[in-house]
């Protein structure tokens, strides 16, 4: 990660979650929740109140707005292996269209 990246995504994150009265995990959590590829979350709490924050994460929803601030702070950069994907994609023939 490059220097201070991680402060610019957790100063956003904290803005995000002042506004909507929750905590940073919730607001990460959410963020996580709203990425197309992101196959599972695994979370961890110390006390149950903590896994109750956690599980309500599920309950909300991001505004457009939120992600919009997110997404460039949080963005992974096409690194190997994830532009990997993207260019073997161009290689395949697209799904043909279903047929009714």
């Amino acid at each position: 990660m490059a220097p201070g990246r991680g402060d610019a995504a957790i100063g956003v994150i904290r803005g995000i979650a002042g506004e909507k009265g929750c905590t940073v995990a919730q607001v990460a959590l959410a963020g996580l929740l709203h990425q197309p590829v992101a196959p599972g979350i695994i979370v961890g709490a110390r006390r149950v109140g903590q896994l109750q924050g956690n599980i309500r994460t599920t309950e909300g929803a991001l505004a457009p707005d939120d992600l919009a601030a997110l997404d460039p702070v949080t963005r992974l950069p096409a690194g190997y292996p994830g532009w990997i994907p993207e260019r073997q994609a161009q290689y395949r023939a697209p799904f043909p269209a279903p047929q009714p």
